[in-house]
């Protein structure tokens, strides 16, 4: 769990809207001097990753991001949709400061995810989420081989998603160097979409906790 949600709970609120607030005034800076000049409207490619940042406590606590584990999360997650992202800057920060950059790293990452699709199982097998549901990620980091074992199908991602992507250079630039073990450029433009049912990914659930199992016991930290 990440630290910061294991305070007391009046302590998270007010420390989530206090650093939601403090945010915003770089935003109404870019704003007001994009007024004269539109070219400053290029600095929020530099504010998306601080905003992000001081958003994600409130994001969470208001329920728009549901985590299934430290580092696994659903953004508006319903009984109809769960679009899963890894865990946002904040996470790596909180969660992942004690792993030594490189492998370490990069292990703790995949189980954090892998423990996340468990616990989704685990919803689904409880009838908390139905299996109809449609659950989908996208990356540039998928193993397609290991994902179309598990049901996933593999696709492309539509223009919104590598978008996205994009406006979030600045954080995927550091956190795949951490991964990695040294900088490294994402490549974000080999970016791809997987999809998978509810009912397909219970189904997996022996291949998924083998392979949970086979990461846990290599992991070097």
């Amino acid at each position: 769990m990440n630290d910061f949600y294991k305070q007391h709970k009046l302590l998270q609120w007010i420390e989530a809207i206090l650093l939601l607030l403090i945010s915003l005034l770089p935003a109404l800076v870019i704003i007001e001097m994009a007024n004269s000049q539109p070219l400053f409207f290029i600095l929020f490619l530099v504010y998306v990753p601080i905003g992000q940042f001081a958003a994600a406590p409130f994001f969470t606590l208001v329920g728009i991001y549901k985590y299934y584990s430290p580092m696994l999360l659903g953004y508006m997650a319903n009984d109809t949709q769960i679009d899963l992202h890894s865990g946002v800057s904040f996470d790596y920060i909180f969660v992942m400061r004690k792993y030594k950059s490189g492998i370490e790293f990069k292990y703790r990452l995949l189980i954090y995810h892998l423990e996340g699709l468990i616990c989704l199982i685990k919803l689904i097998e409880n009838k908390n989420i139905p299996d109809t549901v449609n659950i989908t990620g996208t990356s540039y980091f998928f193993n397609n081989r290991t994902l179309n074992k598990m049901g996933f199908e593999i696709k492309n991602p539509s223009f919104i998603y590598r978008v996205n992507l994009f406006l979030n250079f600045i954080d995927l630039f550091w956190m795949y160097s951490l991964s990695q073990g040294k900088l490294s450029i994402p490549k974000i433009w080999n970016a791809k979409k997987a999809s998978i049912s509810g009912a397909k990914l219970v189904e997996s659930k022996k291949l998924i906790e083998e392979l949970y199992n086979k990461m846990k016991s290599k992991k070097t930290g």
